[in-house]
């Protein structure tokens, strides 16, 4: 009756037994979860839209207050940055505020995160901007029979357009069709359960391309700062050098009152953000943020209508601000596989900051947030987004700190942010038309010089890790010099690379035990550690695989191979090495020396060789030492995360040349799924229950007690 019991209980520890009890469970959880009634129907509405669960059950007498403050700051700091962003992402100042209405509204209803504030950012702006130059550049410079825009002119280079050159309206179709294409990629990361892709870019990676973003989008700011009209953009790799070439022989043509008028306003912004906005003794003052952009545009605003700007000084303004919602458009079919794998990186770089974001906010605040749920609420947004000419939308830095700064506790903000952006669209928006474009460079400009400042963290990083510095480094120098989808496509090649070799050559050490220890294993390497006789205990930190199994196991018989390999003879071993038998100590005729010499030894003798050993000493006067022989070898398998196939395999050659030598390979501290891979891998005996075996233990301390004298 006993033999069945054993047959079963193995099976269940193979790893098919293992997935199939996974798997019953899992199936359990989900029918008992999933039967048909009230609650359920209830679990699954809510799961498709959250609002419904945190609105029922809304809070007003605790989190009103606190919502309606971070939600009017909210959207105060969303105007600015709307019709700034706008114009960056290569359209107009409109269409960013339309951006932090609609994609915000129904993120707000779809998403889990409470604090993350969707709308315009500078990064996904200037890579959806990017696009638009581009693509433009190349469809307008084809004439009337691309897109079916009527448009009768041709440029004359495909590679030197300047934005203003192409019409707006043809930048406006190619934006929706990059906005509905982005909203596309993230809903399908979300449906098929990919949010964790997302997060796979490295922190060195985001911070080395959002550095050299910010650099891309201050660079583009000073053709505005300086109202220079001529300045072409370059399409592809090292199209900054190009521009700054371009930039650099048209200083002569600056048009002074925009450049006084721009410098006004950065010396505000500057001074505003040095003695008010940084100022710790004013911030704890101030319940909410100083709006010190918005302030400044107003002010701007005023002053232009005052004096007349556009036609006293010729100072370029944003002239047309239509009143109202725009009428619901699909994008152009024509241009959307055009733009389809152009708006992939857009996408996983939007995907992530999203993310990422509301991982850092939920973890403060001790919540939940579901990753795929997110890419599918900001998926949705964009889609809706791009029928009513958006911009593409992405998670807002700034925002959404400012968002949970003032006191903001659910997406309650959202939609209180969009409600004022709302009346903004429809009845003030007018009031913005004098307002100078060079006011919105200057803005933009000094909000980036948090993110340009990032740069001097490679210090940081250079003294924590130089592997994860030049990881930055790439990504950073990588973007500045090629275009943007390149330069970051590069950085996550060179990444995944360093994660390979990271993992290929995998750290091996040999350990020993701590003096006057008995349970305390270090390095070698370390003054306070010693050998244990008869043993050889090597520790690897990280997983056996295919990409290092094999200069693991060469190390090790290379480290054994450098000391005595026999039990039963002792021969004499010079540096680590034994002698060749070919040249006995015997047959050296007292010429030691030429004979180790002719044999490729160092002359220095190693002093690794451990404790109570004899020594000789040669008629040359070099020291000899008769090392007693390695018995066991030890491999500490606590640092292992797991091993696969190809590591098993050259696990069991490695033993096979340890028997052969008269020496027994062990293994202790493995996990169980190690133990398991070990065991049904034929690496070890397969002992059922057994912990402990001959060659198989939870410690290293059990084999250090076994070749203890008497044990």
């Amino acid at each position: 009756m006993g033999q069945p019991e054993e047959i079963v209980e193995v099976h269940e520890e193979t790893p098919w037994g293992l997935l199939e009890t996974s798997l019953r469970s899992r199936w359990r959880t989900k029918l008992k979860k999933n039967r048909c009634s009230k609650d359920c129907v209830k679990r699954s509405v809510i799961s498709i839209v959250p609002a419904l669960g945190w609105l029922a059950n809304y809070d007003i007498k605790k989190h009103l207050v606190g919502d309606f403050i971070s939600g009017c700051t909210v959207a105060i700091l969303s105007i600015p940055q709307g019709m700034g962003y706008g114009v960056l992402a290569g359209a107009d100042a409109i269409h960013g505020l339309y951006a932090s209405f609609y994609p915000l509204l129904i993120y707000s209803l779809l998403c889990t995160s409470r604090h993350v504030s969707v709308g315009v950012a500078s990064v996904v702006s200037l890579m959806g901007g990017s696009i638009v130059q581009s693509l433009g550049t190349e469809f307008y410079t084809m004439g009337p029979s691309v897109g079916n825009f009527g448009l009768n002119s041709t440029l004359e280079s495909a590679n030197h357009t300047a934005p203003h050159d192409i019409p707006l309206h043809f930048r406006v179709q190619i934006t929706m069709a990059v906005t509905l294409a982005v909203g596309v990629w993230q809903l399908l990361l979300g449906v098929f359960r990919a949010g964790y892709l997302a997060v796979f870019l490295s922190d060195y990676v985001i911070k080395g391309f959002t550095c050299a973003a910010a650099f891309h989008v201050c660079s583009y700011q000073l053709t505005l700062i300086l109202g220079l009209r001529n300045v072409r953009q370059k399409n592809g790799p090292l199209k900054l050098i190009y521009f700054y070439y371009d930039l650099f022989s048209q200083l002569h043509s600056t048009h002074v009152p925009t450049l006084v008028f721009s410098l006004v306003c950065i010396t505000v912004l500057l001074l505003a953000r040095i003695f008010i906005t940084q100022n710790p003794k004013v911030t704890k003052r101030l319940k909410i943020p100083f709006p010190t952009e918005l302030i400044v545009i107003m002010v701007a605003t005023l002053v232009s209508y005052l004096m007349d700007l556009e036609n006293t000084y010729n100072i370029k303004i944003i002239k047309h601000i239509p009143t109202g919602l725009p009428i619901p458009q699909p994008p152009l079919q024509s241009l959307i596989p055009k733009v389809f794998f152009r708006s992939f990186a857009l996408a996983v770089i939007s995907s992530s900051v999203v993310i990422s974001l509301g991982k850092i906010f939920a973890t403060k605040h001790q919540y939940k947030i579901d990753a795929n749920q997110e890419l599918i609420a900001c998926g949705t947004a964009n889609i809706f987004g791009s029928f009513f000419h958006c911009v593409p939308a992405s998670a807002g830095l700034s925002r959404s700190a400012v968002q949970e700064a003032a006191g903001g506790s659910t997406q309650l903000v959202s939609l209180i942010s969009a409600s004022i952006m709302l009346t903004v669209l429809l009845l003030f928006g007018k009031y913005l038309e004098p307002l100078p474009r060079a006011c919105l460079g200057a803005v933009i400009m000094v909000a980036l010089l948090n993110m340009l400042m990032s740069v001097t963290e490679v210090r940081r990083f250079w003294r924590v890790s130089l592997v994860d510095a030049s990881i930055f480094l790439v990504s950073l120098c990588a973007t500045l010099f090629l275009d943007m989808d390149i330069g970051l496509a590069v950085a996550v090649f060179y990444s995944l690379v360093v994660f390979a070799f990271r993992m290929q050559y995998a750290k091996v050490e040999e350990i020993g035990r701590v003096r006057n220890t008995t349970d305390r294993f270090l390095s070698v390497k370390k003054p306070t550690v010693e050998r244990i006789p008869r043993l050889k205990i090597f520790r690897l930190y990280g997983p056996l695989y295919s990409g290092n199994a094999e200069s693991f196991a060469m190390k090790i018989r290379k480290s054994v191979s450098n000391s005595s390999v026999s039990t039963k003879e002792s021969p004499l071993v010079l540096c680590g090495k034994a002698l060749p038998e070919a040249a006995p100590l015997a047959q050296t005729d007292g010429d030691l020396e030429d004979t180790i010499l002719s044999a490729g030894y160092d002359e220095t003798l190693t002093s690794e060789l451990g404790e109570g050993i004899p020594e000789a000493k040669s008629p040359n006067g070099f020291l000899v030492h008769a090392k007693q022989g390695t018995s066991v070898v030890v491999i500490d398998c606590s640092a292992v995360s797991f091993v696969d196939v190809v590591g098993t395999e050259n696990l069991k050659f490695l033993a096979k040349d340890c028997a052969k030598n008269n020496l027994t390979l062990a293994f202790s501290g493995c996990s169980d799924d190690v133990r398991n891979t070990l065991r049904f891998s034929g690496v070890v005996p397969r002992s059922g229950d057994e912990v402990l075996s001959e060659n198989l233990s939870t410690t290293v301390r059990h084999f250090t007690e076994k070749e203890q004298p008497g044990a």
